[in-house]
C-alpha cells in the first residue's frame, strides 16, 4: 500500500483503490474529487464523459466513507468511482445510447449499474458511445466525437470509445465495455506509451 500511496490517485487501479479507501488510507471523497478534477482538466479536449453527474458521485462517496466509519464494506469496489457507458441505464443520469430514439432519464438503474452499486462503486456518469453502440468509432449527434488521447486527430475505437479514452486518460480507475471496433487496443497503446503521466 505505501508504494499506492506515493502516486497520485489517478493513478491507482481500481484494486489500490478500493484497498486504499477500504483500509482508510485515503477517502473516497478524496479518490472522487482526484477523479473530477481530472476530467475538469482533460475531458474538453476528449469528450469521452456524457452525463457527468459531479454532485451524485461526491454525495455517493460520503455514503461510502460514512459506512467505513461505520464498519461496513459495501463490497469489492466501495468507495471506487467509475464511469459506465452510456448504454446502461443508471437511475436519474440521461442513458442515450448514442441516439435521439434512446434519448431518455431512467428511474431506476439497470442490472449493471444496480450490481456495480451493490459492489459499492460510485458512478460518475456515462462515457461516449456511437449510436447504437455500433461503430468503429465514438461520435453521435448528441454528445459529439470522443478523441483518442494519445492522438485527438484519431479515434479511440467503438463501441467503447469514451471508456477506452477515460481510461487512458486516467479520469476513471475503472469502467464496463465491450469492444466493437478497436476501443481495447487504444487503451493499451496509450497507457503504454504515456506510462508516466
Amino acid at each position: 500500500m505505501a508504494a499506492t500511496l506515493r502516486k497520485e490517485p489517478h493513478r491507482w487501479s481500481a484494486r489500490e483503490t478500493a484497498a486504499a479507501v477500504v483500509q482508510g488510507e485515503v477517502s473516497a471523497a478524496t479518490v472522487v474529487d482526484a477523479c473530477l478534477e481530472r476530467i475538469q482538466r482533460h475531458d474538453g479536449e476528449l469528450g469521452a464523459i456524457v452525463s457527468l453527474d459531479a454532485e451524485g458521485a461526491r454525495s455517493a462517496a460520503a455514503r461510502a466513507d460514512r459506512a467505513l466509519a461505520r464498519g461496513e464494506r459495501a463490497g469489492p469496489l466501495h468507495g471506487v468511482p467509475m464511469t459506465l457507458k452510456d448504454g446502461h441505464d443508471i437511475a436519474g443520469i440521461r442513458t442515450t445510447a448514442g441516439s435521439e430514439l434512446l434519448d431518455r432519464v431512467p428511474d431506476e438503474d439497470g442490472t449493471v449499474a444496480a450490481r456495480l452499486r451493490a459492489a459499492g462503486a460510485i458512478l460518475v456518469g456515462h462515457s461516449n458511445v456511437p449510436p447504437w453502440l455500433a461503430d468503429y468509432h465514438s461520435a453521435n449527434t448528441i454528445f459529439g466525437r470522443t478523441a483518442n488521447p494519445w492522438d485527438l486527430t484519431r479515434t479511440p475505437g467503438g463501441s467503447s470509445g469514451g471508456a477506452a479514452a477515460a481510461l487512458a486518460a486516467r479520469m476513471v480507475p475503472l469502467e464496463v465495455g465491450s469492444d466493437l471496433a478497436g476501443s481495447a487496443p487504444c487503451l493499451v497503446l496509450w497507457r503504454v506509451r504515456h506510462e508516466n503521466d
